[in-house]
C-alpha cells in the first residue's frame, strides 16, 4: 500500500493580509493558513510552484 503525500503548495494561495507582526507587514496563505513576515528565513510559494508578486515585494525589501 501506498501513502498518499500531498504537498501543502497544491492549496497555497499567498496574499497581504490587513495585519502587522512586529511592524511587518503579514502574509498569509488562503489554502493552508499558514503566515509569513519577510523576517522569516523561508520563502513562501503559491501552488503553481512561483514566488507570488506580494511575497516578492515582501524579500525586495529584506536588509
Amino acid at each position: 500500500m501506498t501513502l498518499a503525500a500531498h504537498a501543502c503548495r497544491s492549496l497555497c494561495s499567498w496574499h497581504r493580509t490587513r495585519k502587522q507582526l512586529n511592524g511587518l507587514p503579514l502574509l498569509a496563505c488562503r489554502g493552508c493558513g499558514s503566515q509569513w513576515v519577510r523576517s522569516e528565513p523561508w520563502t513562501p510559494i503559491d501552488h503553481t510552484g512561483r514566488i507570488p508578486d506580494d511575497v516578492r515585494a515582501e524579500l525586495a525589501q529584506r536588509p
